[in-house]
């Protein structure tokens, strides 16, 4: 009897650590996109599929799967996908990208359920792994900003061009947009590990600089919105008195990051012209091109009249000749999965905000299993909402694995 109970601790313990460093593994190689495999799989993409087996085998078996309330809005967009794809001029490229979706799902889930049953320690390690390596990738962008042959170095390694004069900081990501969002996601591990109040003032202020080094306007329109939302939260479940000492201390934050980007930058006029031809100097360009974009986008749409079924996922670059994505994710859905993805999207968008909002209501009914940071997870659904609008985000694998964390965090605070 005693030796059966120490064989299942030994296998407890066993399991805890393979799952330890099954998800340290995923966040430490989910900014890694210098090599690209078959199918433009990416490192981490194999680190996952080498553990899913694992999982399912050791660590999940005869456990509860969470997060199945998204089975609906994920089937629709997989329903959608399939139909379009016998559709679409390239069907080749609609299957990649089931296959990419599919996967995504299936992580998602399993990872949601992995996070559920993980120990408070165990949690807080990741998270801690996971905020170190967007400080660390953050780093690689600073010295990619000030630094041009480490920009050329990296981007070579890459295979890109290093062609450009003003070039834009992209990390070991192959996007500085992507860039810009990991960093953008990183203030989830920030908020939920709870560091001394002025250590994570300072850690704040690095994320949003290394994210605005990209150049990338949209993440810092979607930083404003996710603030906003979160002061908006703060309003909810906190009494006056904190939302205005919040509010000071958000402008207080403001204003040091304002005062350090202008003094840093003003002490080097080549790097405070190139900081404006990345942030400002590229408006006019990049929205014109969207627009252009968008208007082609929405002729393909309606030539085809294919309004239930679009011309197939990843295939509006195939129509359109000019390769290029729609840079919308509501617009992509549109014009390439037709009306029904536009509604598994949606349910999915929505579906996922309701999650966001009911783990502040299981804090708000039970304030000692929880904590304030966890307004971060709808603070971050406003933001990616708004990052959605001009680039195509629903594939990016930091934003899966925030929404998995969010499912974990609910299933804790109300089935505890």
């Amino acid at each position: 009897m005693i030796g059966a109970i120490a064989q299942r601790g030994e296998r407890a313990d066993l399991s805890g650590r393979v799952m330890r460093l099954w998800l340290i593994g995923i966040v430490v190689l989910l900014p890694i996109e210098l090599a690209k495999l078959p199918l433009n799989v990416d490192l981490a993409d194999l680190w996952i599929i080498l553990g899913l087996p694992i999982v399912w085998a050791f660590f999940l078996a005869g456990r509860r799967v969470i997060a199945l309330s998204y089975a609906v809005p994920l089937w629709l967009i997989m329903l959608s996908s399939i139909v379009s794809a016998f559709a679409a001029p390239n069907p080749t490229l609609s299957v990649v990208t089931i296959m990419k979706e599919g996967f995504l799902s299936l992580w998602f889930l399993t990872t949601a359920s992995v996070l559920a049953i993980l120990g408070e320690r165990d949690l807080r390690l990741v998270l801690m792994v996971w905020l170190i390596v967007t400080l660390l990738h953050g780093l690689i962008i600073v010295a990619q900003f000030l630094s041009p042959p480490v920009w050329r170095t990296i981007a070579s390694l890459a295979g890109r061009s290093t062609a450009a004069v003003h070039y834009r900081p992209s990390g070991l990501y192959a996007n500085a947009n992507k860039a810009a969002l990991f960093q953008l996601v990183g203030f989830v591990p920030l908020l939920l590990v709870r560091p001394p109040r002025r250590v994570a003032m300072a850690l704040g202020i690095v994320l949003f600089g290394t994210m605005v080094a990209t150049g990338s306007m949209g993440a810092l329109l979607a930083f404003v919105a996710g603030a906003a939302v979160a002061l908006l939260a703060v309003s909810w479940i906190a009494n006056l008195g904190h939302t205005i000492r919040l509010v000071v201390q958000l402008a207080i934050v403001l204003a040091l990051i304002g005062g350090l980007v202008v003094v840093a930058v003003s002490q080097n006029e080549g790097y405070q012209q190139h900081l404006t031809r990345i942030l400002l100097g590229r408006t006019e360009r990049s929205s014109g091109s969207r627009f252009s974009l968008w208007d082609r986008g929405l002729s393909v749409y309606a030539s085809h009249g294919a309004y239930l079924w679009g011309v197939g996922p990843e295939n509006f670059r195939v129509v359109d000749g000019a390769g290029n994505q729609l840079h919308s994710d509501i617009l992509a859905f549109l014009v390439e999965r037709g009306l029904l993805g536009v509604l598994g999207l949606a349910t999915f968008a929505a579906l996922a905000v309701s999650r966001a909002i009911l783990v502040l209501r299981a804090y708000i009914r039970r304030p000692g299993r929880g904590h304030l940071g966890l307004i971060v997870f709808v603070a971050l659904l406003a933001a990616a909402g708004v990052e959605s609008l001009t680039h195509q985000t629903f594939r990016l694998h930091d934003l899966w694995l925030a929404l998995a964390l969010q499912e974990a965090t609910l299933h804790k605070l109300t089935e505890a």
